[in-house]
């Protein structure tokens, strides 16, 4: 496993990459650190920590996440606790719900999208994961 910093605070973080190449169909990928998706995913994502989607990477499943980074496409809801940020060559075919969006020029969003208010305090629950328990 190799060691990325993260973006939003410079801390290594454990990285889980699946790879270019790879598609993977479970039902749930959870976790903590930060998790790079290559290849496809097809399923739940729940990761106590940040996901980046690279530009040959495809999810087709519900995210919920405290960062998302979409360069590549998703076709389910995405829930981030922090920051969502499609890129240019990012898209998403779902509703949205997270605490701040950043959306470059050439992003493709397709569905509903729900800001909450951003609340600095830490919370016991941070991703809303109570109410699957």
């Amino acid at each position: 496993m190799r060691k990325l910093k993260s973006k939003k605070n410079n801390d290594e973080l454990s990285t889980t990459v699946i790879g270019k190449g790879i598609k993977i169909e479970a039902k749930l990928l959870s976790g903590t650190g930060l998790v790079r998706i290559e290849g496809e995913y097809y399923g739940e994502v729940y990761i106590d920590g940040e996901l980046f989607l690279e530009r040959s990477g495809r999810i087709s499943g519900n995210i919920n996440v405290k960062s998302a980074y979409i360069y590549g496409a998703v076709t389910g809801n995405v829930r981030c606790s922090d920051l969502l940020h499609i890129t240019s060559t990012g898209k998403i075919a779902g509703d949205i719900e997270c605490d701040a969006i950043l959306m470059d020029e050439g992003a493709v969003f397709i569905g509903r999208c729900q800001m909450n208010e951003r609340n600095d305090a830490i919370s016991g629950d941070p991703l809303g994961l109570g109410e699957f328990k």
